[in-house]
């Protein structure tokens, strides 16, 4: 440890000169860690004492324009600084005081170097996947995230549910698509996982909890208004195939058709947006802070949000698992390449909401919902998986020429 006492003076003057030469000579043997450094009274005026830990003045500076000089040694002994008024060498106290002050100097040096390197390793560029495995990142720390946002979420859902226990019937209509409370009530409960996964993210991983949309902390309005403006029509396009592909009919409206078209158009975006930050977003990230490899963690995340994603609709028919499967792998693909979850969430509510408009205004309303006895078709499963390739094709390609994801195939957007 080296304590640094500036000895404030007359650089020309004789006997300020031969003092600071006798404090070094004095020093030299017994002391080697005293570093007494001649310092200017314009610099002392100037608050330029940063790096000493005592200030020595050979001279009391008296004189009516020294005012400034006056009050920057009163300044520094306010701050903790030791001040000293000697024409000789500093006595042994003095010496003590500078040499604590030069420890908490020394403590709060390396707490700054420290600040610094936690800031610099958060600003590091990083893949979605890794988002939350920064400088705080501990083992422990997905397991706390996860907690707190199944808690958030389990108490948001208990607040969401009562206005709908006390306006629907029975439980039985709690479950009825077409039911508009019910239908109401389903899409916030989705869409409550939003703010339960912000908040699981920020108090588990101690990072800002927007990561999750996007590599930039922020959801990218413009590019997810080139997602919808590219997806619409092609996934329209794909629906109404399908629609004569497998015959379908028209049947009969719901009887509260418009309450239930007014809830989609509302709240469905809502609700597949809730689920992609949920399975796309926060278990993604969260798992994959666990893993060193960007790629090891991508393909693990992956597989594992496909599972989740599957299991959580409820249906072990292997062709409606095979569809749910493809929306979970091309939406961990372009939040890897593209670096946020817009293109997805895109996605994700212009398949919703169109295939809900239509089964309000066509009827089979009831069949648009995937439940435990939802059956699937190896057509309808190859048309989907090719429908979302070509998307998905279509979305990469746009965020290259727009400058949201790099060149390569395979090389992840970072930030």
């Amino acid at each position: 440890m080296t304590v640094r006492i500036a000895a404030v003076g007359d650089p020309g003057h004789l006997e300020d000169q031969q003092s600071l030469a006798r404090a070094r000579a004095l020093s030299r043997g017994v002391a080697p860690d005293l570093e007494w450094s001649p310092l200017t009274t314009r610099r002392v005026e100037g608050g330029d004492l940063a790096g000493f830990d005592a200030l020595w003045f050979l001279s009391w500076p008296e004189a009516p324009e020294a005012e400034g000089l006056r009050r920057a040694a009163w300044g520094a002994h306010g701050s903790g600084t030791p001040v000293l008024v000697s024409p000789t060498e500093p006595p042994a106290w003095f010496v003590g005081q500078a040499r604590q002050r030069a420890a908490y100097r020394l403590v709060a040096e390396k707490r700054a170097a420290e600040a610094a390197a936690l800031e610099a390793g958060e600003r590091e560029p990083r893949t979605y996947v890794h988002q939350m495995r920064g400088p705080r990142y501990r083992w422990w720390r997905p397991l706390l995230a996860l907690a707190v946002a199944v808690g958030v979420w389990l108490v948001s859902a208990a607040v969401l549910s009562v206005p709908s226990l006390l306006l629907v019937e029975s439980e039985e209509e709690m479950l009825n698509p077409l039911d508009p409370w019910a239908s109401l009530s389903l899409n916030l409960l989705l869409a409550a996982l939003v703010p339960a996964t912000l908040v699981g993210l920020w108090v588990g991983f101690r990072r800002s909890p927007w990561r999750v949309l996007s590599v930039t902390g922020r959801l990218r309005w413009g590019w997810l208004g080139w997602c919808l403006l590219v997806v619409t029509p092609l996934w329209g396009a794909y629906l109404l195939v399908t629609w004569f592909v497998f015959d379908q009919e028209v049947l009969d409206r719901p009887e509260s058709w418009g309450a239930l078209l007014t809830i989609t158009l509302l709240t469905t975006p809502l609700q597949a947006a809730g689920e992609e930050v949920a399975f796309r977003g926060g278990l993604v990230q969260g798992v994959g802070a666990w893993v060193r490899s960007p790629l090891v963690a991508l393909a693990l995340t992956a597989a594992l949000s496909t599972a989740t994603f599957a299991a959580a609709h409820g249906s072990a028919d292997p062709w409606i698992v095979v569809e749910l499967g493809s929306l979970a792998v091309a939406g961990c693909w372009l939040a890897w390449r593209t670096g946020g979850l817009e293109a997805v969430i895109v996605l994700h509510v212009v398949n919703n909401v169109l295939i809900m408009v239509t089964g309000i205004l066509l009827g089979g309303l009831e069949e648009s919902y995937i439940s435990g006895e939802t059956q699937g078709s190896p057509v309808s499963a190859a048309m989907n998986v090719v429908a979302t390739a070509v998307v998905t094709a279509v979305l990469l390609w746009l965020a290259r020429r727009r400058g949201v994801a790099p060149a390569g195939w395979r090389t992840p957007a970072t930030g």
